[in-house]
């Protein structure tokens, strides 16, 4: 019987796995992902080169197939981490046909690394090799945690609120709902009583309902952070606007590590319909709803990560019915005040996405549109889709994005500037 065993034995010494187990070691080098957000399948590990070699271990039926995220523990410190990602070209249903999932979704131009777990930054581009790419990344830190691009989990989202409550008297956190998972939706309303007289503006924004866009969630904690600064414009926009800032709409698919993006039975920025499937996505109709038929919502923002091609900023309008002239107005106004605030590394060059010609609400069930159908003709309702794969798309980067986001909506919400009365 002995004889069986030992090609297996000579596998494992080798350093070559071959599996989807979370915690793989060769040697003492060792790569884990059973924690939030984690996904790794590993496919090779090489100790006496440093090299670890995955793929995305994301089910193609719960979304894009491209997120991965995992820890290296034992690294040799004296020579560099060789990193090779093979893309997961899963296929995915995109709209009523399937199709594999290209490559370049799973290789980001550059990878994100962190010592620490908590502060990420980028490698070298990646070496490009037709379905793989190959980051190296000298460290020395004998932990690393490597993904492709700076992870924000249910964790980092009930860190955020926290800080914001704390830092700002008139933050109140909530929970939105609780997934089909059991697991809470959290988010923050900030409200400032007596701030103004008369009717105060609301404002509503939104990320992460696509779980591989993990960059929307950082230019979402970039908004929250600078509304609770001494910045004068932050504190002009409290003064006058009620807000509600979620971090995380798809909590489950962030959670367990999937990419959620045309996920089954259907994708949830296409749930906003008369029979949604997500309890979160149902729990923020209600809420929006409300909002709409007292006329208290002036803005809406459900912020994205957009394809891989992308390089600058884009905003997508709801369908071309619901462009009302009042509307027509104010999107102008804001977008135009967003191209002169958003000029930096990552900018807005005016570039806005196709929407709709028609209008069928039992077909036309993204959020966007759904909103702009609920509100009055002035509410302004927009995806904003912010690029993930150029050097600038860092968490400082997002982080920008997001204080800009703010300083624009301040100035957009001025009675000079926006167009529609207050009832």
């Amino acid at each position: 019987m002995k004889p069986k065993l030992i090609p297996c034995l000579a596998l494992v010494l080798s350093g070559i796995l071959i599996g989807g187990s979370t915690s793989v070691m060769s040697a003492d080098l060792k790569v884990s992902s059973d924690f939030p957000g984690g996904s790794a399948k590993v496919l090779k590990l090489d100790r006496a080169s440093n090299l670890i070699h995955i793929t995305p271990a994301c089910d193609p039926k719960l979304g894009y197939p491209c997120w991965w995220y995992f820890r290296l523990d034992n690294v040799d410190t004296g020579n560099p981490v060789v990193l090779v990602v093979t893309a997961n070209q899963g296929v995915v249903q995109s709209g009523d046909k399937p199709r594999k999932l290209p490559a370049d979704y799973s290789l980001p131009e550059y990878a994100a690394y962190s010592t620490d777990g908590t502060n990420w930054e980028h490698t070298a581009r990646g070496e490009r090799q037709g379905s793989q790419s190959i980051y190296r990344i000298n460290t020395a830190s004998s932990t690393l945690w490597l993904a492709w691009g700076p992870p924000f989990t249910l964790k980092d989202a009930d860190q955020l609120i926290q800080k914001t409550c704390d830092l700002c008297p008139y933050a109140k956190s909530f929970v939105l709902a609780n997934t089909r998972g059991g697991r809470p939706v959290p988010g923050v309303r900030i409200s400032q009583p007596g701030a103004t007289d008369g009717p105060r503006f609301s404002v509503w924004i939104q990320a992460r309902q696509h779980a591989w866009e993990s960059g929307s969630s950082w230019v979402a904690r970039g908004f929250a952070e600078w509304l609770v600064s001494n910045d004068p414009a932050a504190e002009s926009l409290r003064a006058k606007a009620d807000i509600v800032i979620i971090p995380i709409m798809d909590v489950d698919s962030v959670e367990t590590g999937q990419g959620g993006k045309e996920q089954l039975p259907h994708d949830p920025d296409g749930d906003w319909g008369s029979d949604p499937y997500f309890p979160e996505v149902a729990a923020g109709m209600e809420k929006l709803s409300a909002l709409a038929k007292a006329d208290r919502l002036d803005l809406f923002l459900d912020l994205h990560n957009p394809g891989y091609s992308a390089r600058d900023i884009d905003f997508y309008l709801p369908a071309v019915p619901l462009l009302f002239p009042a509307r027509v107005a104010n999107d102008d106004n804001f977008l135009k005040i967003v191209q002169e605030q958003m000029t930096g590394a990552i900018k807005f060059n005016g570039r806005i996405g196709p929407d709709g010609k028609t209008y069928d609400p039992v077909v036309d069930k993204s959020v966007d549109t759904w909103t702009a159908a609920q509100c009055q003709s002035h509410t302004i309702s927009f995806t904003m889709e912010i690029p993930w794969n150029i050097s600038a798309a860092t968490q400082d980067g997002y982080l920008k994005v997001g204080a800009q986001l703010g300083r624009s909506i301040d100035l957009y919400l001025q009675p000079a500037i926006r167009s529609g009365s207050k009832k």
